[in-house]
């Protein structure tokens, strides 16, 4: 079954509804001398990172009113920034490796080397550590803020029940 645009203008529930795009990962998750392509950041990958990464936090009310446009200075401080770092935690390993009419390849130019397993553990380590700083900051200005989201139920934040701190799991 193809999804052209007249299927996509017909049926609006089939659109995947982000909070940003691949332009606003692609901005705030790789730095300037990371030359990516706006294709490598699929609006699913956003989808799939939105529901793992920020759903558990803000709630389905709050990210949904996110969606709609509200808060937006509130998206532009906070949860841009832990959301498109959380996509690229959820594409990295995809960008480490292609595949091909060959199978699975490892990407190579002319003056580069595909980096050893040890660098890119610790890429993927990196990415863990500012993912999760910035989801709970998010969660930590939401919690002080609540009266100003109405959507917001502080039942519904993850890091209100359970975290993980220095390794340590703590389940409040």
């Amino acid at each position: 079954m193809a999804f052209g645009d007249n299927q996509v203008q017909r049926n609006k529930d089939w659109v995947m509804k982000t909070i940003i795009d691949q332009n606003v990962v692609l901005a705030l998750a790789f730095g300037e001398a990371e030359h990516l392509s706006r294709q490598v950041v699929g609006s699913a990958d956003i989808l799939v990172a939105q529901e793992r990464y920020i759903v558990p936090i803000l709630g389905r009310e709050l990210t949904d009113a996110l969606i709609e446009g509200k808060y937006s200075e509130f998206v532009e401080e906070y949860v841009a920034p832990a959301l498109a770092f959380a996509v690229r935690l959820v594409i990295q390993p995809a960008i480490n490796l292609r595949l091909g009419d060959s199978g699975l390849v490892a990407p190579r130019g002319e003056a580069m080397e595909s980096p050893d397993a040890a660098a890119t553990r610790g890429l993927l380590r990196s990415l863990k550590v500012r993912t999760r700083e910035l989801l709970k900051r998010l969660s930590a200005i939401v919690e002080q803020n609540k009266g100003q989201f109405a959507e917001y139920d502080s039942k519904c934040n993850i890091f209100n029940r359970c975290s993980i701190d220095g390794g340590v799991v703590q389940i409040l």
